[in-house]
C-alpha cells in the first residue's frame, strides 16, 4: 500500500522518458531502502560543481541525507542552505523532492548488526531545525553542513568513528565521498535497472 501511495505523489502525465526512468528507479527505492540509508544525489544548484569537486576521489555527488521512513513512506534529513544567501537549516523533505532535477543519485547502507539503521535515523532526525553550518567547521555541532550531518548521524549510531573527515587545503571537512568511503558502507544495487 505504501508503495502504491508513493506512486500516486509522483507525476503521470506529459512524463518524458527521463522522468518515467526516474519514476521506477524511486519505486524501487521505496521498496529496497530501509531507515539510515544514506543517500547521495548530483543536484542542478550553482554551487553543485563546486561540492562535488571538494570530494578528494569519487567526484560524483554534491548533496547527502539519510533515510528516514514515516508512515511507510521513505523521506530525506538532510542540511541545506540558500546559494547566494547561505541560510538555511537541517530538515525532513520527502524522498522524491530530495531527488527531483537530480542528474546522478545512489542509496547506500551501512552494513552493521541490529538496528543501527533506525539509530542512524533517529540520530539525523535529532538535529532537525539546527542552522546550515557556513563555516564548515567540524568540530562545532551547533551548526551543520549535509556531509557533517550524515557523519555525526553515523558516528553517533555506531558508537565509534565510522566517517572521519579528510584535510582539504589544510582544513578539516567531511567531503562527500568521506561518507561512503569506508568499506563497511556499501552502495545498494536496485534491481530491475535504471
Amino acid at each position: 500500500m505504501p508503495l502504491l501511495f508513493f506512486c500516486l505523489l509522483l507525476p503521470a502525465s506529459g512524463a518524458t522518458e527521463g522522468t518515467l526512468r526516474n519514476q521506477r528507479v524511486l519505486q524501487r527505492a521505496v521498496s529496497a531502502c530501509r531507515d539510515g540509508d544514506l543517500v547521495f544525489r548530483y543536484g542542478n544548484g550553482f554551487l553543485s560543481p563546486y561540492f562535488r569537486d571538494a570530494s578528494t576521489v569519487h567526484k560524483r555527488f554534491s548533496h547527502t541525507g539519510v533515510i528516514v521512513f514515516q508512515n511507510g513512506l521513505p523521506w530525506v534529513v538532510h542540511s541545506d542552505a540558500h546559494s547566494m544567501t547561505g541560510i538555511g537549516k537541517v530538515h525532513l523533505v520527502r524522498l522524491d523532492e530530495f531527488l527531483s532535477g537530480a542528474s546522478d543519485y545512489a542509496f547506500y547502507r551501512l552494513g552493521a548488526s541490529g538496528n543501527v539503521g533506525l539509530r542512524i535515523s533517529q540520530a539525523a532526525s535529532s538535529y532537525i531545525g539546527r542552522q546550515f553550518d557556513t563555516e564548515f567547521d567540524t568540530q562545532d555541532a551547533s551548526k551543520l553542513y549535509c556531509s557533517e550531518l550524515v557523519m555525526r548521524a553515523v558516528n553517533e549510531a555506531c558508537g565509534r568513528p565510522v566517517i572521519r573527515p579528510s584535510v582539504i587545503h589544510g582544513k578539516s571537512v567531511v567531503a562527500i565521498d568521506d561518507c561512503y568511503r569506508d568499506p563497511c558502507i556499501r552502495e545498494l544495487r536496485l534491481s530491475g535497472g535504471a
